[in-house]
């Protein structure tokens, strides 16, 4: 699956939210015809140099009492002399920043009437050219004049969709000022975004970043791609590994991938997900599978909740006190305070990774481990507190013992499984 990147037009307001840039794959920064000025395209560039945003060039006809979004009947050659004269401000200024400008997209009513009409493709193009050269990336409609003008030109070319614009049945989208032209709701974008990226029409999706609620819409969007970016790597021909992202919601992962006819087997870890299926009937392309969990608005069920009494006795407890210039009651106030989640469950069958531990008591594993570490015992490694379920070697700080802990039950397996939400309560 090709990654799709977000791309979102930029710097055409005064008060412009610096999160869109740490969003936006490719910042499209108005460049002076609809919107945009010397000091904004500065900002804009230095906002793409401090979060590795790729910039683009947003030309458009020069109209800024319409903000660009009326069509404007002017000839070719002068429209190529406009575009170029728009993408050349904006060069010159990247040249000065540091910053390549390796994209561009047209604004607008210009998009539109661009990619109707071969002429006006062609002057949009070799305008673009003039000032930017060859080696960028043109992004426009998936099909029309503008690709082919571009194409002729020997650019690489982006077929764009757009996660926060409503559409026709056709495909084309809603003329703005009739009723859901403009898409407010982030759940919708983010329906949108999965439903686009899917399709395999799209290379890129578009946020506008002037539209009400822009940031979030953006953060929601650029979650479903990265969802359908993931990385995976075949583990032998019946199973492969995913690199997963933080806020995806790792029991709705486990629950969700188990649910896919032919997957065999999943397991859950901090970082990655494994996949295990019959290499003769592979299941669907797991990255879809989470990039539907990604855009799902029902909860999951709530976690299970799980007391567990504990006498704070371990043998290490007095030396991760001293490690973090506490006493061993603050210690042990600071470890019974608050309410931890099975993040991953390993090295073990039923040791659960329990996060996350208060900063403030956060000491690494012990440099050697024990050779053996008494059953139902609480330690502590890094941002992680666990139990240990049987006797084990293990390197872990002990700072507790878990009174009447039951690991396994016949019935159901292991006590604390992914998702689990755990309470330590303290007993003497």
């Amino acid at each position: 699956m090709a990654e799709c990147l977000l791309n979102i037009d930029l710097g055409e307001l005064p008060e412009e939210d610096e999160r869109l840039y740490t969003y936006a794959q490719v910042a499209n920064i108005a460049c002076g015809g609809h919107a945009g000025d010397e000091h904004s395209m500065l900002r804009a560039l230095e906002a793409c140099a401090r979060h590795g945003t790729r910039a683009g060039a947003h030309p458009s006809y020069e109209d800024r009492e319409n903000f660009g979004r009326q069509e404007v009947r002017v000839a070719p050659e002068v429209l190529r002399g406009q575009v170029a004269t728009q993408c050349a401000r904006l060069m010159t200024l990247a040249t000065d920043v540091g910053v390549p400008v390796r994209h561009a997209k047209p604004h607008g009513a210009l998009y539109h009437s661009a990619n109707r009409e071969p002429a006006l493709a062609r002057a949009v193009v070799d305008g673009v050219v003039e000032s930017l050269g060859t080696g960028i990336t043109f992004i426009g409609p998936g099909s029309g004049a503008l690709r082919e003008a571009a194409r002729a030109a020997g650019l690489a070319y982006a077929r764009e969709g757009f996660a926060d614009r409503g559409t026709r049945p056709d495909g084309s989208l809603i003329p703005r000022g009739q009723p859901s032209a403009v898409l407010t709701d982030s759940t919708v974008a983010r329906e949108n975004a999965l439903r686009l990226a899917l399709s395999g029409t799209v290379d890129t999706l578009c946020v506008h970043g002037d539209s009400p609620g822009a940031v979030e819409m953006a953060r929601e969007v650029r979650a479903v791609l990265d969802v359908l970016s993931l990385r995976t790597e075949p583990l032998g021909e019946g199973a492969l590994r995913l690199v997963l992202p933080e806020r995806l919601e790792r029991r709705g992962v486990l629950e969700s991938l188990k649910a896919e006819p032919g997957v065999v087997d999943v397991v859950v870890g901090e970082e990655h997900a494994c996949v295990y299926f019959d290499p003769a009937a592979p299941p669907e392309d797991p990255r879809r599978v989470l990039g539907r969990l990604a855009v799902a608005s029902a909860p999951l069920k709530e976690a299970p909740f799980v007391v567990v009494r504990v006498r704070y006795d371990g043998p290490d407890l007095a030396s991760v006190a001293e490690r973090v210039g506490l006493s061993v009651d603050d210690v042990v106030l600071l470890h019974a305070s608050r309410e931890y989640t099975v993040r991953t469950v390993g090295f073990l069958p039923g040791f659960a990774y329990l996060g996350e531990v208060d900063a403030r008591i956060s000491v690494p594993r012990l440099s050697t481990p024990r050779p053996r570490v008494p059953a139902h015992s609480v330690g502590i490694a890094g941002r992680r507190t666990g139990i240990y379920p049987v006797a084990s070697p293990g390197g872990w700080n002990l700072i507790a013992t878990a009174v009447d802990f039951t690991a396994f039950r016949p019935d159901s397996g292991a006590v604390l499984r992914l998702g689990t939400r755990v309470l330590f309560e303290r007993v003497d």
